[in-house]
This record gives structure tokens, C-alpha cells and sequence, in this order.
């Protein structure tokens, strides 16, 4: 299961990011794209965290790109997660 913190960044405010993030919580995200946990907002930036299971992270890039060029987004950063395992066996193997 591939895992990603996704952090989204609004172009100015809450308000559009709010409708169009509503909208994918109701069935509206990409094919192989499942919301597991989130979102979250935070106080002190205009963004919004997610955790998502992304397939094919290019799948997602589409989508994206129009809400930014909507100028509801400015950027995204996908981080990926990975089990504590994976870290130890990664030490293990340098």
C-alpha cells in the first residue's frame, strides 16, 4: 500500500480548496487514489494535509494541475511513508 502525505497549498484562502477537496471526499478523486486518513487543515499555513493510498501518483497530476490553474492551488508535496521496518532494514543494508 503505497502511502503518501499529501500537503496541498491554497492559492489564497480556504474557501475554494474547502469546495473542491468536499467534492473528492464525496467520491471525486482519481482512479486509485483512497483517502486514509484526513484532512487536516493547518493554522498556520493555507494547506490542507491528507494522507492518501496513490496507485499511480501520475494519475493525480491532471487534477492537479487544473485546480492550479484555476488558481485554487499553488503546490503540492507528496511525501511518501514507509513502515519503521523499512528504515531499519535500509540501515541494515548500507
Amino acid at each position: 500500500m503505497p502511502l503518501y502525505l499529501a500537503e496541498v497549498y491554497f492559492k489564497e484562502g480556504f474557501k475554494l480548496g474547502y469546495e473542491l477537496i468536499t467534492g473528492a471526499l464525496s467520491g471525486g478523486f482519481p482512479p486509485g487514489v483512497t483517502l486514509k486518513a484526513g484532512p487536516w487543515a493547518s493554522n498556520e499555513e493555507a494547506k490542507i494535509m491528507l494522507v492518501l493510498d496513490i496507485q499511480d501518483h501520475s494519475l493525480t497530476f491532471g487534477p492537479f494541475s487544473s485546480a492550479v490553474a484555476q488558481g485554487i492551488f499553488t503546490k503540492r508535496r507528496l511525501t511518501p511513508i514507509v513502515e519503521w521496518s523499512a528504515v531499519e532494514k535500509a540501515l541494515k543494508e548500507s
